[in-house]
């Protein structure tokens, strides 16, 4: 009887179908609107991107950008404009508008996002900001058409943006790059572009925090004779720029002239900006 039963199991397990199921991961709590789009980086890869958007609210609308174990990585406030709305929806430029990038809309290393606004007074009007994570509003464009803002790949190297004005269509080059979307989804960023991660020539500062002098390690790439390092601060004013070699391998920055606060470095090489590294002042 024992070995008829066993027998039996093993055939329903092989006649009965199984199918995996989807499991919830993880929850966003949102006050109104709350949307979610995974974008792709330059510089540091995959990110979970959260926009919270809180009608008739005083709380302002933001963009939290979360790593891919959920944990908090970054945030883009969205100021309140009179007389304007928050108007986007994730990955739709037909709809509106958000580009999540460290090296599209100009060459620093600082997150930033484009976000469209329609005028109350005129549901066809609107305005494009670039807004960066320190809340820097970088670049604008006014009195376009609502929602009426898109990216587009031109080559390997060259991207523009394509706006609606009421005169006619307008055509702005970009500085930078963006990756694509890995997924190949028209929907989310409607490029076919591939990127090549920027190299990692920096190591961490010692010591940090500094109050006086930092000593910077780097490693230019194979075939380079020099670099340069530049030093940034959180507003993504330039502080100081060094021309290196591979004699010593490092430099020693005197950071006692700068303000307290952190700030951000990067090396150039042949045209190549490697992935930046933080550091921080203190007094």
């Amino acid at each position: 009887m024992k070995n008829y039963t066993l027998l039996l199991v093993l055939f329903l397990s092989l006649v009965v179908p199984s199918y995996g199921q989807m499991t919830l991961t993880h929850s966003y709590a949102g006050d109104s609107a709350t949307e979610i789009q995974i974008v792709n980086l330059s510089l540091s890869g995959k990110k979970i991107a959260v926009l919270h958007e809180f009608y008739g609210s005083t709380t302002p609308d933001t963009i939290s950008y979360y790593n891919l174990d959920y944990s908090f990585w970054k945030m883009i406030p969205c100021p309140a404009i009179p007389g304007y709305s928050l108007d986007f929806v994730f990955g739709d430029p037909g709809v509106g508008v958000n580009y999540s990038s460290e090296n599209l809309f100009n060459t620093d290393t600082f997150l930033e996002a484009a976000i469209n606004y329609t005028s109350l007074s005129n549901l066809w009007r609107g305005k494009v900001l670039i807004i960066n994570e320190n809340g820097l509003v970088e670049d604008s464009i006014v009195n376009i058409l609502a929602s009426a803002f898109a990216v587009y790949n031109i080559n390997s190297s060259t991207f523009i943006a394509v706006v609606q004005a009421p005169a006619g269509p307008q055509i702005y080059n970009l500085p930078g790059t963006i990756p694509c979307d890995a997924c190949g989804s028209s929907s989310t960023l409607g490029l076919a572009k591939k990127e090549e991660q920027p190299l990692d020539l920096l190591s961490s500062p010692v010591p940090n925090p500094s109050s006086n002098q930092v000593k910077i390690t780097f490693t230019l790439p194979e075939g380079a004779s020099k670099g340069e390092l530049t030093i940034f601060n959180t507003e993504g004013k330039m502080m100081r720029t060094y021309t290196v070699d591979n004699r010593f391998g490092f430099i020693m920055v005197d950071d006692s002239q700068f303000a307290p606060g952190m700030y951000y470095y990067n090396l150039s090489v042949n045209g190549v900006v490697s992935s930046s590294q933080k550091m921080v002042v203190i007094k």
